[in-house]
């Protein structure tokens, strides 16, 4: 029962992350396009689906350790899964960064530097990339 409510929250986890990668990266897209600053309220939804993106991560990390131990007895499945591990390691850097300049930059209600927060997102799709691949390939 226990693997079975971790293995819940671990996937709905991945369907918060996800969904927060691309709800906002087609927000940023649209923006960026228009060449615009996102208004207030935008900037809010931005700012809080950040921060549901980063609890997903963490999220992700502890149910995912535990089912690494669970299921493995400890993290050295194979190298496809320590390669995975390492991008997600990033992906969760880059997510905790973004959330720092995206919070200081709401505090001094200035737009967040977009060079910043492009380079992330970009980065943040690549890092997804990696770990859903390693992901298969670990778990095959």
């Amino acid at each position: 029962m226990t693997l079975i409510i971790i293995k819940f929250f671990h996937y709905i986890a991945i369907v918060f992350s996800g969904g927060v990668l691309v709800g906002g990266g087609v927000i940023q897209s649209f923006y960026t396009k228009a060449n615009e600053i996102p208004n207030l309220l935008v900037s809010k939804i931005l700012k809080f689906l950040g921060y549901i993106g980063l609890i997903s991560l963490i999220i992700l990390w502890i149910t995912g350790i535990l089912l690494s131990y669970i299921i493995y007895d400890g993290l050295s499945i194979n190298s496809a899964f320590i390669i995975k591990i390492i991008a997600a390691g990033l992906l969760l850097g880059i997510s905790i960064l973004v959330n720092f300049h995206v919070y200081n930059a709401s505090k001094k209600q200035i737009p967040p530097n977009k060079s910043i927060i492009k380079i992330a997102t970009m980065s943040g799709r690549g890092l997804l990339v990696v770990v859903l691949i390693c992901a298969a390939i670990a778990f095959n």
